[in-house]
């Protein structure tokens, strides 16, 4: 205990090395976080892809040996990545919301000419206001009308005096 106190106060290399070290190793473990998988997926999903081959084969449930694609889809088509994979990705179909799988070397990213083609710009509306007429919110239904009961005889006119 007493060499530690003097290890502090004379400030030998040794402490300072060592003291150095704790700080280096604090700061490489401090930095390590786990980051989210759900972010990273979600950045990858929200990319659109394209086909980048004339014709890329389309498998609704895999790939499987002996078997021909469902689909042959066409080039520059536009695919969302649903799970990336080393040899087939799962894919889903823009147009159609399609899902299967493709070659992951036949697709690419989607180049901004072919996704400004084919989505129209939004169209600009005006905001309504939504009201619902058969509500049965007491705050919107009007009070009874007081009217005189129909079996009573009509009143007599008033006279004037």
């Amino acid at each position: 205990m007493r060499a530690h106190a003097v290890c502090l106060a004379a400030r030998t290399p040794f402490c300072r090395r060592a003291t150095i070290g704790f700080a280096i190793l604090f700061e490489l473990f401090s930095g390590c976080t786990n980051s989210p998988r759900t972010a990273l997926h979600s950045a990858t999903a929200a990319k659109l892809f394209a086909v980048t081959v004339d014709s890329a084969a389309f498998f609704r449930h895999g790939p499987q040996q002996g078997r021909d694609p469902d689909l042959k889809l066409p080039k520059d088509t536009i695919v969302k990545i649903i799970r990336p994979s080393f040899g087939f990705t799962k894919i889903q179909l823009v147009a159609s919301g399609l899902q299967g799988y493709v070659a992951s070397e036949e697709i690419g990213p989607a180049p901004v000419t072919l996704l400004a083609a084919a989505e129209p710009p939004p169209a600009i509306r005006r905001a309504q206001e939504q009201f619902n007429f058969n509500s049965t919110d007491p705050r919107l239904v009007p009070p009874p009308e007081h009217l005189p009961d129909p079996d009573l005889p009509p009143s007599p006119p008033d006279t004037p005096q």
